[in-house]
């Protein structure tokens, strides 16, 4: 089964798998944020890999979507509705301080911070049609980075910083695309006819895993796939499941991917090793969960702060 909840145009796609009972816990836990609706409405959560009981972060009856952390993992940025239109905010890593960083009557979302921490890449549509644009945090100017037609959407830095890989409908078909932001010089990594999306990095910058779907029956799956940064090569799935995998991210150390899946119509997030072993599920609340980001920093982030929420939820699963 295929879940899809488009918002403005953009992407956001559940999936789904049968899962391993294989352990992939690392040798310390690592605070993950993501979305969940688990309180009625959309909000930014913390737990770790060792379980502990979600935060609720943003606390805020509009849905709040697509966490992403600050290299210096102090802070996190996130798309909202919450003024009436879906734009960029940012908070801190316990939740305060939540203020607007874009303001534009087109949409904003899908927020992507540099590895130098002084730039937000996003989507927008603020020029007609959905985009990849650059805000500079140090002085909120923003600048189109990608110019197309068709949409460009769900940006992903390079480690170094000098590249964003994105997913585009360019040719009528979802395709994997790396743009380099100095010279806006422009790589199609997928040409397969079906479709490739969501893209990350590898931490050490030489390969990109992304969702694909390669069988053209009714019901085909997406599964996960990496490949090589610099031309597309080499590639190889991750899984091989009849449900649907996306939404990927690699831990800081490179040696775990969390990524949302669809089970019983609504997403989970599941774990697994980098080369696609000991999977196992990690958030199961009866709700919908998705979108998983790792803390970036190298110091670990307590997850209950006083003053912050603990959310109750059906399954949490711990080694």
């Amino acid at each position: 089964m295929r879940i899809l909840l488009v918002c403005q145009s953009g992407l956001f796609l559940a999936f789904a798998l049968l899962i391993d009972s294989a352990l992939c816990q690392p040798e310390s836990p690592i605070t993950i944020a993501f979305a969940s609706d688990v309180s009625g409405n959309w909000e930014i959560y913390l737990t770790d890999t060792a379980g502990k009981p979600p935060v609720n972060l943003t606390r805020n009856p509009a849905a709040d979507y697509y966490p992403t952390w600050a290299p210096d993992g102090t802070q996190i940025a996130f798309f909202s509705r919450r003024d009436g239109n879906h734009e960029i905010y940012v908070m801190q890593a316990d939740g305060a301080n939540q203020h607007r960083l874009t303001h534009h009557p087109g949409t904003d979302k899908a927020p992507a911070w540099a590895p130098d921490g002084k730039r937000l890449a996003f989507t927008s549509n603020r020029g007609g049609h959905f985009d990849i644009y650059l805000l500079d945090l140090q002085n909120d100017e923003v600048i189109q980075l990608t110019q197309n037609p068709f949409e460009d959407e769900i940006p992903a830095w390079s480690p170094d910083g000098n590249a964003i890989a994105f997913h585009s409908k360019r040719s009528f078909n979802w395709d994997i695309y790396v743009v380099n932001i100095h010279s806006r010089v422009e790589q199609r990594l997928t040409h397969q006819p079906l479709m490739d999306i969501y893209p990350a990095w590898a931490p050490n910058g030489t390969q990109i895993i992304y969702a694909a779907m390669h069988r053209k029956e009714a019901l085909a799956d997406l599964d996960l796939y990496i490949m090589d940064a610099v031309d597309g090569g080499n590639k190889k799935a991750l899984t091989d499941t009849p449900t649907d995998e996306a939404v990927p991210a690699y831990a800081s150390n490179g040696d775990i991917i969390a990524f949302q899946f669809e089970k019983d119509g609504r997403w989970v997030i599941h774990l697994m090793r980098a080369d696609g072993s000991a999977r196992r599920e990690l958030i199961n609340n009866g709700a919908w969960a998705a979108q998983p980001k790792w803390h970036t920093a190298s110091d670990v982030l307590p997850i209950e702060p006083s003053d912050l929420q603990i959310q109750q939820w059906g399954k949490i699963r711990s080694p």
